[in-house]
């Protein structure tokens, strides 16, 4: 991403401050191309406009009209499909999946070239239940706020004063196809009245056809059907402009991408 600064001097002399959407370059979390290398076969394919899609550790493509299918994804430490772009501000992407295992489970990667710049882990729970875990990067905590949305309507939000796992009850069964949709935003302008959101990172997640249930911090429950993640800027955070690709690691036993955009601002 682009600082909103001209001076590289400028720009070096902040590196100590805290920033919103940016990670550390020796960080390598899940999920992070920095930390895993793409195939050693250089598997790639270009199936989706304005994007590369290659395949991660032991990961293979093929892409056909129905999209592209993404196989031998056993470890979600090291196997995915990293997507790489030119200065995006949104990111979305459709997936048919079906987990397969108790021990599968996804885990996301923003990146601005080999730097992460925030992480999304989901996991599958008994029963129905979905272990979600944002990371983010705005503030020494890395705090964020969940926004949940059903029909389009918000029904429920929460501040998280630290990262944490969120548990999402009666959501979906890993054994079972399930069409996924989510998104990597960087907010553009303040949200809800609230200044200095500029320049944070945003995930929002949902699965066709389902709903949810999850606690809120005042222990009201709420039924959903889509869930948003975003940071919450500390003081003295300075904004970054863009990303330049998503890591989605996976242990999972079918994995079909059926559509990916990125937008650029205009």
């Amino acid at each position: 991403m682009h600082l909103k600064m001209t001076s590289r001097l400028l720009a070096a002399a902040f590196l100590s401050l805290v920033a919103g959407c940016q990670g550390e370059p020796t960080q390598a979390p899940e999920g992070s191309q920095s930390a895993q290398q793409l195939s050693a076969a250089a598997d790639c394919v270009q199936r989706f406009d304005g994007i590369t899609t290659c395949a991660k550790g032991n990961a293979s493509l093929s892409a056909s009209e129905k999209g592209v299918q993404v196989n031998g994804l056993k470890s979600l430490k090291t196997d995915g499909v990293s997507s790489t772009f030119n200065d995006a501000i949104t990111w979305s992407q459709d997936a048919q999946v079906r987990v397969g295992s108790a021990t599968g489970g996804f885990a996301l990667a923003a990146r601005d070239g080999d730097q992460v710049v925030s992480t999304l882990r989901m996991i599958p729970g008994k029963d129905r239940q979905v272990q979600v875990t944002p990371g983010f990067t705005g503030s020494p905590s890395g705090s964020f706020r969940m926004n949940i949305y059903n029909n389009g309507e918000l029904v429920g939000t929460t501040a998280s004063p630290q990262a944490r796992i969120i548990t999402f009850y009666s959501w979906w069964d890993f054994l079972d196809w399930y069409y996924w949709h989510w998104d990597f935003f960087s907010v553009r302008f303040p949200r809800g009245g609230t200044t200095g959101m500029e320049g944070a990172c945003g995930w929002r997640l949902n699965a066709a056809n389902t709903t949810f249930r999850v606690r809120l911090d005042d222990g009201k429950e709420v039924v959903g059907d889509t869930a948003e993640f975003i940071e919450e800027i500390g003081d003295g955070a300075y904004p970054y402009r863009h990303f330049s690709g998503i890591d989605v690691n996976a242990s999972a036993t079918d994995f079909l991408v059926t559509g990916e955009s990125f937008g650029q601002e205009k």
